[in-house]
Parts: C-alpha cells; sequence; structure tokens
C-alpha cells in the first residue's frame, strides 16, 4: 500500500461565487484601512513616510493575498471514535445495526501565512525598533502580552468543526487598556504595544494554548491564523490600533 505525503502547501477558500465577490469588496476596504494604521506604526518606530507606506502597503497587501495559504508543519496520527452501520439479514430482511469503532484518522497541523507569519514579522520589526530606543519598553510590552495570553485563553473556546471562538473585541481591548496604563506618559507607544501584544497573546493563548482540545476534536485541518477568511489574529492587531487610538484621543 502505497503512502502519499501531504501537500507541504494548503490553499483552502471559504467562499465561492456572489460570496467571493462581497468578501473582495470587503477585503479591499480593510486593505486601506490597514495601510494607513499600519503606516501610522512604522512611523511611530522613526521611519520616514516612504518606507513606513511601503511597509505597511506590503504587510497589508500580503496578509490579505496570502489568507488562503496554510504551510503544513507537522501530521499527527490520532484515534478517533467513529459511528458506523453493519447490516444483518434475518430471513432476507435487512436489519441495520449501529455500532462505535475506533479508526486511525490524520489531522494536518498548519499555519496560515496571512493572518499568523505576516502579523508576527510586523510585530517583531516593531519590537527590534523599540527595543534600540529602551530595553524597558519590550519589557512592558511582553508583560502586556502575558495580560492579553491569559485573558485569550480564558475567553476562547474550542467548538468541533469551527475551531478556536472568542469575542473579537476581547484581545484588543484588554491590549489597549493596558498600554494605555503602561505607556501614559509616553503616548507614541500605546498603539504599537497594544498592536503586538494583541497579535502574540491572540495567537498564543487562543490558538497555541487549544492545540490539544483543538486536535482531540478531530478535525482534518488545524490551521493557526485562520484559514483564508478574516481571521481572529490580524483582524485583531487593527482593532487593537483603533482603540488604542481612541483611547488616547480621550485622555488628551
Amino acid at each position: 500500500m502505497s503512502y502519499e505525503k501531504p501537500p507541504r502547501i494548503l490553499i483552502i477558500y471559504h467562499v465561492r461565487g456572489i460570496l467571493a465577490i462581497v468578501y473582495i469588496f470587503f477585503a479591499f476596504l480593510m486593505l486601506i484601512v490597514t495601510i494607513g494604521y499600519f503606516t501610522f506604526l512604522f512611523k511611530s518606530i522613526g521611519l520616514n513616510d516612504v518606507y513606513s507606506f511601503l511597509l505597511a502597503f506590503s504587510f497589508s497587501f500580503l496578509s490579505f493575498a496570502f489568507s488562503p495559504v496554510n504551510i503544513v508543519l507537522k501530521e499527527i496520527d490520532r484515534e478517533a471514535l467513529m459511528p458506523s452501520v453493519d447490516v444483518i439479514y434475518v430471513f432476507g430482511i435487512p436489519l441495520y445495526v449501529p455500532r462505535l469503532s475506533y479508526e486511525i484518522r490524520k489531522t494536518l497541523v498548519a499555519i496560515n501565512v496571512g493572518g499568523a507569519i505576516v502579523p508576527v514579522i510586523i510585530s517583531s520589526i516593531l519590537l527590534i525598533f523599540t527595543a534600540e530606543l529602551s530595553y524597558f519598553i519590550p519589557l512592558l510590552i511582553m508583560v502586556n502580552t502575558l495580560i492579553v495570553v491569559l485573558v485569550s485563553h480564558h475567553f476562547s473556546k474550542v467548538m468541533p468543526g469551527v475551531g478556536v471562538v472568542m469575542n473579537p473585541l476581547i484581545a484588543p481591548v484588554t491590549s489597549s487598556f493596558v498600554s494605555l496604563i503602561f505607556f501614559f506618559n509616553t503616548p507614541l507607544f500605546v498603539p504599537i504595544s497594544a498592536y503586538i501584544s494583541s497579535v502574540l497573546g491572540t495567537l498564543i493563548g487562543a490558538d497555541l494554548l487549544n492545540m490539544n482540545r483543538i486536535i482531540k476534536a478531530s478535525p482534518q485541518i488545524v490551521s493557526i491564523g485562520g484559514m483564508g477568511t478574516f481571521d481572529g489574529i490580524f483582524l485583531s492587531g487593527v482593532f487593537s490600533i483603533m482603540i488604542g487610538e481612541f483611547l488616547l484621543a480621550l485622555v488628551r
């Protein structure tokens, strides 16, 4: 019996037909919004207008263009309790007897490019630049991230057939309020801290710490960061910038 290795890259689309047109329309609007906010972030760490815009456009475009792309990291064999039906003939009359049996199923663990890899790269760039200003700033951001991890893990739920479910505003609101407390005297770092802690906190708290529970739900594919839709990690980062700016406007 030959064994075929699973594809290393999975491209998954959840929308078809007219829904695809609606999705593209909202993706275009979201692209414009994210370019503006990402430009603001990169300008906050000292980059000039041109470089900030180019980086913001590149990362925003990559996030949406590669949102259906998932890189397979691991294949896991697991026992799953599967229903089946036995047919027994009594005097020529078929009787259907349900039964449950354990079967070996495979789960592909993948990471989404647009929903996980790109936001982590943006967060890493922001952390590196803030570390050059002061090592104390990344330390506070990491504390903020830890808080968001705990909150995200507490409020996230694993639903069979759906994956991890969490209110999309929980992580952004938490990260923004903590950022405002930590950087009240240096408001420039509030949206930066909010973005990093929201992205990493959601990724770790909602996705990674729930990985065992997700796999136990017996899905065929587990995608860290989403599979082709406006996933929670990407939107969490964008919402955190918006909320951070809103809170700053209130206290100024």
